[in-house]
């Protein structure tokens, strides 16, 4: 009887095995047969695709080997299709129309089920999550990724870089960008500065290294993905000695993540102030029953790996590029030299800057992408995808190296070219390293901004090298060699940092571009007619490029030549219509002739009003200057945005200071020994902080505010000041005056108000405050004290533009004015 069983049960398990390696083979040529050249198959006994990757890991020491040279085979491959582990075919989306549709079609498909214990940490988060838990999770953490709160873990991951003491030789890369990405996502995202809960990031990321050794062993992928048996559904002693210490490390893992989430809950509890991050944002969802603590704690486990793990990976990636292409090293180490001297001095605004390294980014995500395809997605119903149909229950994965190498998109894809970037790519959906569509990388711009400054620490700080295949640090003090090098031989990289009469000594040829750049030393060494000329003689060489022009533009505004800037200016936007500063620097050209008349206008008013009238209008004073009086700001706005400059050489760029708020400026830099400009503003309108920006430029500073609200137009750039309280009183006051010829000052006052209104568009929607303003501005310094003094001393009832008047009188006593009939002198406050 016994016998009789195993042969019955032996029978059961050929027919099982028949069946998975049997099955597939008719359903693949069907689609050959049906499909020709537009699919490939690949057939490998159980475990399809997964066989291909261990035979080119095992003799090529390439897993992507074979990936990489389908389309290079076949450029009309849209799709490529596999056996999977049940018997059935698995779909590969090679098209990039293909994808497309599916990343905009998420609610048709649900992620794979099966992934090794998945069920103990990682199913309820989001990477897994479908339907409408992935929307609310998405949407719980989706305020933490916003352009404010990346900067601030940038500069955290900054201050994690500073603190390495790394020295020449080899050096295990990956261990160290772990430990760095851990402590970042840690800090950032659940506010500890535990060295425990850091070494957590890095330990449960080495426990998921572990785990996908595991997929190797074909019986355990046969188990987890066929027959769906995971850890609450696998007997134990279907369980290997390693996945039972795998299993008891997680829990361990899992549990001191719960007492973290248990401390946060007990801590809202309690009051105490916490910091607004994502641990204590899951907690407040406890708390108020929106989410569960185990949703929690697979949330808490996904941000570690995805933060740590696929971040770490792609940059140890990049350095191994680095270390193959030390050309490319080379011309990155040149970019960023240009805009900073010392890794000390980065500013996480300064790293969409270097766009260069946003093209080594692109080509070695191309080549190099730690994930060469997107998780497997389940039909849930019958799916039209161009000519193709997908049946409900069958699997897709959306591949991201094949269309990497498709020749038709990427010109000789097995080259490494980072100038390739340098022209935008025929089809974006050939080309998405973060996913596209409504479930996209919620981390995307973070892991791009830490990846960038840690490219920008390991270039600028060492010479990244490969020693049989290992990556190892060289010249730790390449920064000082660099520079010597640099200096010596690149007169821009000289302008850069103001050693404007050395460049000059290096451009002594007269090519075009050696002119264009001569100028801008002759310009920061204030001999415009010399820059002008050298220009002239760049015209002559190539009347057809826009920069000379442009230069031109630049040195006419600043000698106060505002017409010839203005024509100078349109001719380099006719050679070049898209060049943004040309644009900007015409619209001030314009703002320059709307204050010039409206100076003026002011001029003959008062000129005319002083011979009869006392100075005694009162004006509130906006202060533009520094406290030497020197400098002043200008403004301008577009439909998006409202933009102060400010014309001063900031050698630094680390002593501006600045902070947005939503309808507030405050900035400061020193000007001189002791002496400060500063700015506080009260915004005209609403702004968005988190966008807006400063930029130290070469000869000036600029800020950058975006507006709230794109419809509106700014008539001033700061807010109106409320109006005073009008005091009643019984009869018209009477001006006081020494004239025996009586005017009717009301009847003025209405002619002057009537005036303003008809050139309301020439003075703002606050007439007199900019009338005022542009008396102060344009005035010399004995028209500034003139009119500082009489204000201040006579509590504002005495405002004169004449220092040879004001300088010997005495407002608060004995040349204090009378007040107006019905009025008297009251102190405020």
């Amino acid at each position: 009887m016994n016998l009789l069983i195993l042969s019955y049960l032996g029978y059961v398990i050929l027919a099982l095995i028949a069946y998975l390696v049997i099955a597939p083979i008719p359903k693949l040529l069907y689609y050959k047969i049906k499909y020709g050249s537009a699919v490939d198959i690949y057939y490998f006994p159980f475990i399809g695709l997964i066989g291909q990757i261990l035979i080119d890991l095992v003799f090529r020491q390439d897993v992507f080997y074979s990936q990489k040279r389908y389309v290079l085979k076949n450029n009309k491959l849209k799709l490529h299709i596999s056996n999977d582990l049940k018997g059935g075919v698995h779909f590969t989306l090679v098209d990039p129309k293909l994808k497309k549709q599916v990343f905009f079609d998420q609610e048709s498909y649900k992620k794979m089920e099966g992934m090794l214990f998945a069920d103990t940490f990682a199913d309820q988060g989001l990477l897994f999550q479908n339907g409408k838990s992935w929307h609310k999770s998405r949407q719980m953490l989706t305020k933490h990724f916003t352009s404010q709160d990346l900067l601030v873990m940038v500069e955290t991951l900054k201050q994690e870089c500073k603190k390495l003491k790394l020295q020449d030789g080899p050096i295990d890369i990956l261990d160290l960008l772990k430990q760095l990405t851990s402590t970042t996502i840690t800090k950032a995202f659940f506010g500890s500065e535990n060295t425990d809960i850091a070494d957590l990031g890095v330990e449960v990321n080495k426990n998921m290294e572990k785990m996908m050794l595991f997929f190797l062993n074909p019986l355990i992928v046969l188990r987890c993905f066929a027959l769906k048996l995971n850890k609450s559904t696998t007997p134990s002693f279907l369980l290997s000695s390693g996945e039972k210490a795998f299993l008891k490390v997680l829990q361990a893992q899992k549990q001191r993540i719960i007492s973290e989430i248990e401390q946060g809950i007990n801590k809202i509890k309690e009051n105490q102030t916490l910091q607004d991050n994502v641990l204590t944002t899951m907690c407040k969802e406890i708390i108020n029953n929106n989410i569960t603590k185990e949703e929690a704690v697979h949330q808490y486990f996904t941000l570690l790996i995805a933060g740590i793990d696929s971040t770490s990976h792609i940059v140890k990636n990049f350095c191994y590029a680095l270390g193959l292409y030390p050309e490319v090293q080379e011309r990155l180490r040149k970019e960023i030299h240009s805009y900073i001297q010392q890794f000390d001095d980065l500013k996480p605004q300064q790293l969409s800057q270097f766009k260069l390294l946003d093209n080594f980014i692109n080509e070695a995500y191309r080549q190099y992408t730690a994930a060469p395809a997107l998780f497997n997605r389940i039909a849930l119903k019958d799916i039209q995808l161009g000519e193709f149909t997908i049946q409900k229950g069958q699997s897709l994965d959306l591949n991201l190296m094949m269309s990497q190498f498709d020749p038709s998109i990427f010109e000789n894809p097995l080259k490494f070219d980072i100038d390739r970037w340098n022209s935008p790519i025929l089809d974006p959906y050939s080309f998405t390293p973060f996913s596209a569509g409504p479930r996209n990388c919620i981390g995307q711009h973070l892991a791009t901004l830490e990846i960038k400054t840690l490219l920008v620490f390991l270039i600028m700080n060492f010479n990244l090298e490969l020693n049989n295949g290992k990556i190892q640090l060289g010249l730790a003090n390449i920064i000082e060699k660099y520079q010597q090098i640099i200096m010596s031989s690149n007169p821009y990289f000289l302008i850069l940092h103001h050693q404007y009469e050395q460049a000059l000594q290096l451009l002594a040829s007269d090519d075009y571009e050696t002119l264009v750049t001569k100028s801008i030393a002759l310009y920061h060494l204030g001999k415009y007619d010399d820059a002008l000329s050298a220009l002239d003689k760049a015209i002559q060489l190539s009347s057809d490029r826009f920069e000379a022009y442009y230069r031109k533009g630049l040195i006419n505004f600043i000698s106060g030549k505002i017409q010839q800037a203005q024509l100078d200016l349109q001719k380099s936007l006719q050679f070049n219509p898209q060049h943004k500063e040309t644009q900007q620097q015409l619209l001030k050209c314009e703002l320059e002739f709307k204050n010039i008349k409206l100076v003026q206008t002011a001029q003959e008013k008062i000129i005319q009003q002083n011979k009869e009238v006392p100075q005694n209008s009162e004006a509130q004073r906006t202060d533009i200057y520094s406290a030497s009086g020197k400098l002043m700001y200008k403004w301008y706005q577009t439909d998006l945005k409202v933009g102060i400059e400010i014309h001063h050489a900031l050698p630094n760029s680390a002593d501006l200071k600045y902070q947005f708020e939503k309808q507030r400026l405050q900035l400061s830099f020193p000007i001189e020994k002791g002496n400060n400009f500063e700015l506080d503003l009260d915004l005209f309108a609403e702004i968005i902080p988190e966008t807006s920006k400063a930029k130290v430029g070469l000869n000036s500073i600029e800020i950058i505010m975006d507006k709230k609200d794109k419809t509106l137009n700014w008539s001033t750039l700061q807010r109106k000041a409320e109006e005073q309280q009008q005091i009643p009183i019984m009869e018209q006051a009477a001006y006081p005056t020494s004239s025996k010829k009586k005017k009717d000052w009301s009847k003025i006052d209405k002619e002057i108000e009537e005036d303003i209104n008809k050139h309301k568009e020439e003075y703002g929607e606050d007439p007199l405050n900019s009338l005022f303003k542009q008396i102060y501005q344009n005035g010399d310094e004995n028209t500034r004290r003139a009119m500082i003094k009489s204000m201040q001393t006579s509590g504002g009832t005495v405002l004169s533009t004449n220092w040879d008047e004001v300088k010997a009188k005495d407002y608060e006593r004995k040349d204090r004015p009378s007040p107006p009939k019905g009025q008297e002198y009251k102190k405020l406050g």
